[in-house]
């Protein structure tokens, strides 16, 4: 359990406008954040960058970014800085689609395996190294690297748009291992991958304005989700019904299910004993 060990010790470390100077958004640019970004509106005074899930807790813990769908993982280890923007994150109930282990062999014969790992995730690689080692019993090596598809690995794990592209297309590795749906069969909870957060030492009417034009941005997209499809479907060159289909595997407003499953997630993460 040595590996978990150390993840474990980790994580104790029209719409309307936004007006607050000097603040910076952390976009993900991933498809299943369009329903949150787009056609969000906001002022000079706001700077939107786009990071990865993992370049977004980087940037959180130095101070650069102000606010974002933070992974859950890094939440939970800067909640001390940042706090929770309302119910508002990015969960699934079963099978995603984009938090991927491909694998040359069956998950249960990757003892001792090695596993290329991208380095966008934080939250998705935890939860992989939680199922290997508290729900199979087994000590595989992950590997992060900057180019998982590039690397003679055993098995590896891709999230967001690139294991959309790659299990479109692929043809090396036989076994796709939705991570998602594994913690599922597990623990029968849903799996929350980010929270939206914000740094606590913000003005009280900047967290309020922005909680504001997230909700708004997001009922109107989920009113018109058609349009959405449609421009997704240019920018990620994927078809309709899949996007459709993706995106409705998420939930953006968590509920007491969800919150359920944090706190579950997070006892496994610092008690592995609790796993059942």
């Amino acid at each position: 359990m040595r590996n978990a060990e150390c993840g474990m010790r980790n994580l104790q470390t029209p719409h309307p406008a936004l007006h607050t100077p000097n603040c910076v958004i952390g976009r993900i640019p991933y498809l299943n954040c369009a329903p949150f970004f787009t056609d969000l509106k906001v002022d000079s005074g706001w700077d939107i960058t786009d990071v990865s899930p993992r370049q977004l807790g980087r940037l959180a813990e130095t101070g650069e970014v102000t606010a974002g769908p933070m992974s859950l993982v890094d939440f939970l280890r800067l909640q001390d800085r940042f706090e929770r923007l309302g119910p508002l994150g990015i969960a699934v109930r079963g099978r995603v689609g984009s938090a991927m282990l491909f694998s040359r062999k069956p998950i249960r014969q990757l003892d001792g395996m090695t596993i290329a790992v991208t380095e966008e995730t934080s939250t998705t690689a935890l939860l992989l190294r939680l199922l290997l080692e508290q729900r199979y019993h087994l000590t595989a090596h992950l590997t992060p690297s900057a180019q998982p598809l590039a690397q003679d690995a055993d098995a590896m794990l891709l999230i967001g748009d690139e294991a959309l592209r790659f299990r479109a297309a692929n043809r090396l590795y036989p076994f796709e291992i939705d991570v998602a749906f594994e913690w599922w069969l597990w623990q029968h909870l849903p799996f929350v991958f980010a929270v939206w957060a914000v740094r606590k030492d913000c003005e009280e009417q900047v967290k309020r304005s922005l909680s504001h034009a997230l909700q708004h941005t997001l009922a109107v997209n989920g009113r018109r989700l058609n349009e959405l499809v449609a421009r997704s479907t240019t920018t990620w060159q994927v078809a309709a019904e899949d996007v459709t289909r993706y995106l409705g595997n998420f939930i953006y407003r968590l509920s007491a299910e969800e919150e359920r499953a944090i706190q579950q997630f997070s006892r496994l993460v610092h008690d592995p004993t609790t796993c059942g």
